[in-house]
């Protein structure tokens, strides 16, 4: 009997722990919210959020039991309130910092709807019919700071009375077709507006003078009447003195006059893509002194870069232009700050001799996308400078692989991308030059056969064989890796028999979602394969079963979670045997 009690005791502690796992990491649901606190079992606890998305709502969830508990979210979005009203009486006794409303439709909202609701901050009504005669709720919130109005009917806000008193600091107006606007009430606090999408006019941006604290300011899919250009002294007139960030994509400009961007003095990302800008732009953007950021991507007719002169420039991104040619000091004046190069689908050539010379003076660069163009050769002395890069893509290239290559990189390279380039082999006596390398993506090769030597030499966290026509997979080809994650999405692989030959720690997580496997030639059992994740699907017959679900009920494979602990599986099972043995001995 004393065995049993003990037993029973050891399943009751196991339990709990059990029971305390699910609720810390995950929220309390009843019918139609979840509510997770900052700890469940104390009642006056803090609410993170109450989660009453996509429940078909056609009332407000009654809020009275948090009555007095300070909620940081309440998420209202994808409801059914068509024919509801929503009036200061829904919220009564709530306190919350953030609501959101997305995605619903109202059928009123009432002037002092959330007047009481001294500590709301930040309000979401994106996409909720709301037109400019329905926004006197705005004017009685008196600590709102984040206003987010995005997708509505609104096309009048010129009435100041609207933001009279309001402490906005963000106000997002995106995706309101032919929208007039006027925010100068909001000078002393507002720092983020968007107009994405609005028809906003870019030779008439008279409504943003003297916004002395603006920092950020989007108007992605303006136009321009005046030749689709930005003409002299169009930002400086407006006395945007903090404007750190500015975003004009996709505006259809052609033209940007020298002088276009001074007074902007602060200005430290401007994003310019999508357009139809040709090189002359970096004449203009030469003048910004504080740049750090600089996006010409998708501008197709930039087909040089002949010299950087932005001394802070850190970033720079000219994916899908035009470039075929860069000067060899291009980016000399760059070579101490720029640490992000972006060159992803422009036209370099297979002959491409002269990046050896433009990339001599990159010593900060860390991250550098050349792929997608037309590169057949990596000249012996291309990256000989680099010796800070750590990211390198070169996918979608079809190169010849030489050892010496990668000279320069042997111990600074990380990331490593090679996609889609035809392979059949991997360049294992280039790979094995990369002391640190972490992290190889060859997805979307031609491997079809993993053998015995396919991987000699590598040693990665993180290796990525997506969609690589992999058939067939050696016993021994895996063996050298420890707590590596694999990813085998996609390809061919019917059996996973290399598996019962593996050492207990060759895997961290494994993928192989999109293959054929068949569990019934399973036969060996690989209890002493670890995984903190096994993902993909095997196949019984007609029927279909998760990988890890089979593999742990019907091969007794082991778990361990991110701290190398067993899984609870292992604990409840083990439980069942301590009770088992305990009733036998009775």
């Amino acid at each position: 009997m004393a065995v049993l009690v003990q037993c029973i005791f050891l399943v009751i502690i196991s339990l709990l722990i059990l029971n305390q796992r699910l609720v810390v990491h995950g929220a309390i649901c009843s019918a139609s919210c979840c509510v997770e606190k900052r700890d469940p079992y104390n009642q006056s606890s803090e609410v993170i959020e109450v989660n009453c998305q996509s429940q078909g709502l056609e009332m407000f969830p009654n809020l009275t039991e948090y009555e007095g508990l300070l909620i940081q979210r309440l998420d209202l979005r994808n409801n059914s309130f068509s024919k509801f009203t929503v009036t200061r009486d829904v919220f009564d006794g709530a306190r919350f910092y953030e609501l959101d409303l997305d995605n619903n439709q109202f059928l009123d909202i009432e002037y002092n709807a959330f007047t009481h609701l001294k500590e709301l901050k930040k309000l979401s009504l994106n996409n909720c019919g709301l037109e400019s005669a329905d926004l006197d709720f705005i004017r009685n919130i008196p600590t709102l700071s984040v206003l987010s109005l995005r997708s509505n009917r609104i096309k009048e806000l010129e009435d100041q009375s609207v933001f009279a008193g309001s402490p906005l600091k963000k106000l997002d107006l995106s995706h309101n077709s032919d929208l007039r606007i006027q925010v100068k009430v909001l000078a002393p606090t507002l720092t983020y507006l968007a107009l994405d999408y609005s028809d906003i006019e870019i030779s008439n941006l008279t409504f943003l003078y003297n916004l002395g604290n603006l920092k950020t300011l989007s108007l992605d899919g303006a136009h321009s009447t005046q030749y689709n250009s930005i003409q002299d002294g169009a930002f400086e007139k407006l006395k945007l003195s903090a404007l750190e960030s500015l975003s004009l994509s996709s505006s259809g400009l052609k033209v940007i006059f020298r002088e276009a961007f001074d007074g902007l003095d602060n200005l430290k990302y401007l994003d310019l893509s999508r357009n139809e800008l040709s090189n002359l732009i970096f004449e203009v953007t030469g003048r910004i002194p504080r740049l750090q950021v600089l996006k010409l991507s998708y501008n197709t007719d930039i087909q040089s870069i002949m010299k950087i002169t932005n001394r802070n420039l850190s970033e720079l991104h000219m994916e899908g232009t035009g470039v075929n040619l860069i000067s060899y000091d291009a980016f000399r004046v760059v070579g101490d700050s720029l640490v992000n190069l972006n060159l992803r689908s422009c036209q370099l050539p297979p002959e491409g001799m002269f990046l050896v010379d433009a990339f001599r003076s990159l010593r900060s660069l860390r991250k550098l996308d050349l792929s997608y163009n037309y590169l057949r050769e990596i000249f012996n002395e291309t990256f000989d400078e680099l010796n800070e890069l750590e990211e390198l893509d070169l996918s979608g290239n079809i190169l010849t692989f030489s050892k010496t290559d990668f000279s320069g990189l042997e111990e600074s390279l990380k990331s490593l991308k090679l996609q889609n380039m035809s392979l059949q082999v991997l360049p294992l006596a280039l790979l094995s030059t990369l002391e640190n390398l972490q992290e190889l993506d060859a997805s979307f090769n031609n491997f079809t056969n993993i053998t015995k030597r396919f991987f000699e030499g590598i040693s990665v966290q993180t290796l990525n064989l997506t969609s690589c026509n992999i058939s067939e997979i050696h016993e021994d080809s895996f063996k050298q890796f420890n707590r590596t994650n694999v990813i085998l999405d996609g390809n061919n692989i019917t059996d996973v028999e290399f598996l019962s030959v593996l050492n207990r720690n060759t895997f961290r997580t494994l993928t192989m979602r999109g293959n054929n496997i068949n569990c019934s030639v399973l036969n060996h059992e690989v209890h002493l394969v670890v995984f903190e994740k096994l993902e993909g699907y095997c196949s019984i017959g007609n029927q279909s079963e998760q990988l890890g679900k089979y593999f742990s009920e019907k091969l007794n494979m082991s778990w361990t979670n991110s701290a190398g602990k067993k899984g609870w599986n292992q604990i409840v099972f083990l439980i069942i045997s301590i009770v088992t043995i305990g009733l036998s001995q009775l």
